[in-house]
This record gives C-alpha cells, structure tokens and sequence, in this order.
C-alpha cells in the first residue's frame, strides 16, 4: 500500500513566503484582499513577508530559514483564492504516482476544456470551483508565469545546491516534470484593475473627438488608448498618487485629486467616467459637472456594472452579499445601479443617451431553471438578469 509523503489534511507543516504589491499595498481593496487570503490560509505555521514585519528570503537561502515540509510561495498577493487551494496543491504533491515536487493551481490563464469563468461574487466563484472538481484532478504544468504555487522542501533544498541565484519564480521552471498543475484548485488575479485600457470603451467615442478627460482611470492606459488610436490629446484625473506618478512616467498629463474638488478650466470633447461613477459620494453631482466641462458637442462616456446581474440575485436569494477586492461588489462601491437607475441619473443631469450597449454575461441553466420555475405573474426582467454592466455615450439634452 503507498504512503503519502506528505498529509494533504493540513498536517504537514507549511510556511508561506508572499510578496508585496507595490501599486496596490494599502489600497482599500487589497486591504480586503490581503485579509481574506490570510483567513483561506489559516493552515500555515508561519507568514515570510507580506507585511509580516519580515521580508521573503531568497529562495535558494530558504531551506536555511525554515524546516516547513511544504513552502507556499505568493509571488502575486493580489489573488481570490478557493477554499481547497492548500489541500488540493498538497494532495497532488502527496500523490506517488506523479512524483510532483511543485504544484500550480489552475486560474483563468489555462482552464481545463469545457470550464469558462463565469463568476462575479464570491459564491459564484465557489461554484465555479466546484465545477472544476468535474475536471482531472491535475495537469502538466504549461511553463505560465507563476502567481503562486507549492513546493516540497526535499526540492527546494536539491534546487538551492545546483542554483543558488534562482528566483522563487524560477522554481517551477526548473523542477520541470516534477511540476503538475491541480487543475481543482483555483486563483483569481485582480492585479491588473488599475492597468486596463479599456480599449473596447474607445468604440464609443465619436470619432470627431479630440481631446479626453479620464477620470479616474488608474495608470491612464485608457488615455494612452486614445492618444494612440486617435492621435487626440487626453488628460488623466487621477486620485491615488502612486498611479498618478506611473501614468506621468508613461507620458499622460495628470491632475491628482478628487473630480468633485479640483477645479477645471480647460474644455473636453469627452469626459469618460469608466467603472468610476460606483465609486463615487454623489454621482449626480459628478456628472453634472462632467456637463459644465464638455465643450459644446461634446460627450461623457460611462462604464457602470449592474447589481441586477443574476448573480448578484443569485447570491441574494440565498442571503448572501460579500463584498470583494473586485467586480460587482467591490467594496469600495458606494453607489450600486440597475438600468433603470441609470437612466435616471443621467436624466437628472440633464443628459441624454446617445448610444448604450450592454455587456452580457447570461446566466447558467441552474439560474434559468430556477426563473422558469416562478409563477407566469411574478414578472421577471430576464434582460436585466443577463447584463453584467452597461456602456453608455451620452451628451447634452
């Protein structure tokens, strides 16, 4: 009978070594994020790094700082992870047959077949995982750039005495087949949120446009987008300083501050508000300003998610609603819309819409039965149900 090498039960001892996001350390929503991967981590003895008062030694001096059986490396902190992720990383490590030394969970980069993400909220994102049990249990590792992974210390160790200026993000690379993916457990990155161009957004812009205000558009990607494609001039409105001062490095002209407090003297053909109006204490005071600062013929231009999607109303039929570093129920979200709702404030700023597109995102055929199953005169808006956000054009009535 085979013994496993090490208990995927959580007996084996295991330390974590997790580094820092520079961008978004301190941020409301890694605050979040960092408190919630602790909490789903709770089987490690010890934390290196991650403002553990600590830093991340090296990975090839790692065998000398810690006698943990099984090293949890986060080289991306900014991650949702499942529930099972140690257990089912630890139980492909503890599988003879594989002769696994390092183990990957599976994220939305490589899926098994058949397995599309199709989460917003946090229960939707266990479901999904519970899909994925459905899958093989693990898969060869496809040489993707590591967020976080599993290695034995008996690994750690023979690496460290031929290589010993490896990063931690050589580690998986090099142990070669000796690495597998768990394609049952499961990361999310949201590192990214604040880098997105956003470039399907440019679509909406008329194409007369020649000078754009992005507010609050991150590291100003957006504004490069426009700059790029449309040869315009674009100005970023940025409130956190450290993206502010990358997009200044990349050649966007910012202004750092509040919308609502800085005062705006020049003119723009579009000012874009690109999943911001949420975020913001009075919205309808935002695009009422947004009205006094578009030149005549011009446009704002919005992103807004729908707390309508189905699952959100998924989630709160059966009492849920978490907030999350990300999506839908960010918790930094101050202000949630339907369409309707939408419609509404921009009426009550006196705008008009020009054009409107809906992201959809329809819901699964659990969710659908469950709507089939009402009664004929409980009426249900099914197109609401199905749009994930909305993208909206407009300009003054």
């Amino acid at each position: 009978m085979q013994q496993e090498r090490y208990k995927a039960d959580g007996t084996a001892v295991l330390d974590v070594v997790a580094f820092a996001d520079e961008a978004l350390c301190g941020s409301e929503e890694f605050v979040l994020g960092a408190r919630e991967l602790r909490k789903r981590l709770s089987a490690a003895r010890r934390w290196y790094g991650f403002g553990a008062g600590n830093s991340a030694p090296a990975a090839a001096h790692f065998p000398a700082w810690s006698d943990a059986d099984l090293v949890l490396v986060i080289l991306n902190p900014a991650i949702i992870v499942s529930d099972n992720l140690v257990a089912e990383l630890a139980a492909c490590i503890s599988a003879l047959e594989r002769n696994a030394a390092c183990v990957l969970p599976a994220d939305p980069r490589a899926l098994p077949a058949g397995s599309t993400p199709d989460y917003a909220t946090r229960p939707g994102f266990d479901r999904f995982v519970a899909r994925l049990e459905r899958t093989a249990r693990w898969a060869d590792y496809d040489g993707r750039q590591p967020w976080v992974f599993l290695v034995a210390r008996e690994a750690l160790e023979h690496l460290a005495k031929e290589h010993a200026d490896m990063s931690w993000a050589d580690v998986p690379r090099l142990l070669g087949e000796r690495t597998v993916t768990a394609q049952h457990a499961y990361v999310h990155s949201y590192a990214d949120y604040r880098l997105n161009a956003r470039a399907e957004m440019l679509r909406l812009v008329p194409a007369d446009a020649r000078t754009l205000l992005d507010v609050g558009g991150g590291e100003g990607n957006f504004a490069r987008t426009f700059m790029a494609q449309r040869g315009g001039k674009a100005t970023l409105l940025e409130r956190d300083p450290r993206a502010a001062e990358a997009a200044r490095s990349r050649g966007v002209d910012v202004l750092e501050g509040d919308f609502e407090s800085v005062a705006l003297t020049a003119r723009y053909d579009c000012v874009a508000f690109l999943d911001v109006l949420e975020h913001l204490a009075d919205p309808l005071a935002a695009l009422a300003k947004a009205r006094r600062v578009i030149a005549p013929g011009g446009r704002v231009l919005l992103s807004v998610p729908n707390v309508g999607h189905w699952s959100v109303v998924w989630d709160l039929l059966q009492g849920e609603f978490d907030y999350q570093p990300v999506g839908i129920l960010c918790n930094t979200h101050l202000r949630f819309y339907t369409r309707r709702g939408l419609e509404r404030l921009i009426g009550d700023a006196r705008l008009g819409v020009e054009r409107w597109q809906d992201v959809s995102s329809p819901p699964p055929a659990e969710f659908t039965a469950l709507l089939d199953a009402c009664p004929r005169s409980f009426a249900i808006d099914r197109d609401s149900l199905a749009i994930e956000s909305f993208h909206v054009l407009a300009r003054r009535d």
